[in-house]
């Protein structure tokens, strides 16, 4: 699957991942209404599931494993946020990972620390997309001003790239998550302008989709679900008509039992996070989704699974804690209906919904 909440640094150095947790006392966790709340609701059942997994001292964030250690996530945990925020529920645990998010900006857009002064564009979107989920400012968001910054980052031929650091280039899918961001920040100052538009256009395959990495040349077929399903909701979220074309393609790689996946081979088995970045997609064009979505419900653990998994979703067959937190932020998102870019906390509350058995 691509990691797509870390920068590839952040994958293969573990220094690059280690965040710094915010010096706090203890905060306490409300236990007493959330565990005598229970919902048939998919979307909140995964929801209050992710809100039971945050860790550390103040369970404010999730971790990843790297060579036996344990680092905090900033990326996974900006998508169980989303998810939250999507399902409007677990409030109270939300304004706590936003706390979090806020007192570690800076080193998860910097790398850890790597380029100081710089950001990758793909974390700053990331960030932005939980501020104006959270309706926190977005021009003041742990000291940063992340319009100004991620807008600083768009080179002269609209690729947002990390200008300290231009070893790792520009993706389509960070450029994808910057005109989603960019475009929903409630000014019309900060449209994403027509350069960093007509970059992303560029490097469309020729069947319509798009592939994780940039290509001098687009090949005339892709298999990357994922940044094909990011690049239709970023196009389709600009006014872009070369939109259709993606969503076509996706229409076309569909699996016969509802599901998509993600397999650079082109023999995609179903996974949760391909199928609901899809599903995202799909939604936002206003198209039907009904089975990749009843794909999703089925991945999700009910009332035969073990107590502690109930509510989460498998990535695919099997279960595995790692791959199901990851799969659970992404389709939860998808469960609620809402695509990125239309998810805020509106009318949320601050339970925890555990799935009624």
């Amino acid at each position: 699957m691509h990691q797509l909440l870390h920068t590839r640094r952040a994958r293969l150095t573990a220094a690059a991942m280690s965040l710094t947790i915010a010096a706090t006392g203890a905060v306490a966790v409300a236990t007493t209404a959330t565990a005598a709340t229970t919902t048939t609701n998919p979307s909140q059942a995964a929801a209050g599931w992710l809100a039971r997994q945050l860790t550390g001292p103040t369970h404010d964030h999730y971790s990843v494993s790297f060579n036996g250690q344990s680092f905090p996530d900033a990326g996974e945990t900006i998508d169980g946020l989303l998810a939250m925020d999507a399902a409007h529920v677990a409030q109270t645990a939300a304004t706590r990972v936003t706390k979090w998010l806020k007192a570690n900006a800076k080193d998860y857009a910097t790398g850890s620390g790597f380029t100081p002064g710089t950001y990758y564009p793909g974390s700053l979107a990331k960030l932005l997309l939980a501020a104006e989920a959270q309706r926190a400012s977005v021009h003041n968001f742990g000291g940063l001003d992340l319009v100004r910054e991620l807008k600083k980052e768009e080179q002269p031929d609209g690729a947002y790239m990390n200008t300290g650091d231009k070893s790792f280039g520009s993706t389509p899918v960070a450029q994808s998550l910057a005109l989603i961001a960019l475009s929903h920040t409630g000014s019309l100052s900060s449209w994403p302008d027509a350069r960093a538009i007509a970059w992303l256009v560029g490097q469309q395959c020729g069947d319509g989709g798009f592939s994780s990495s940039t290509q001098s040349s687009p090949a005339k077929t892709c298999t990357d679900v994922d940044a094909t399903a990011y690049a239709a909701q970023a196009l389709l979220t600009v006014h872009s008509s070369a939109a259709a074309a993606a969503l076509r393609w996706l229409g076309s790689h569909r699996n016969p039992d509802g599901g998509y996946g993600l397999d650079t081979k082109g023999k995609a088995s179903s996974n949760a996070n391909s199928t609901a970045l899809a599903v995202q997609a799909r939604l936002e064009a206003g198209y039907s989704v009904s089975a990749p979505l009843r794909w999703l419900r089925n991945q999700q653990i009910g009332c035969s699974g073990k107590s502690g998994r109930r509510g989460a979703v498998r990535l695919a067959a099997g279960y595995s804690y790692a791959t199901a937190l990851r799969a659970t932020t992404q389709a939860a998102q998808a469960l609620a209906g809402r695509w990125l870019g239309d998810i805020d906390n509106a009318h949320a509350v601050d339970t925890e919904p555990r799935l009624a058995c």
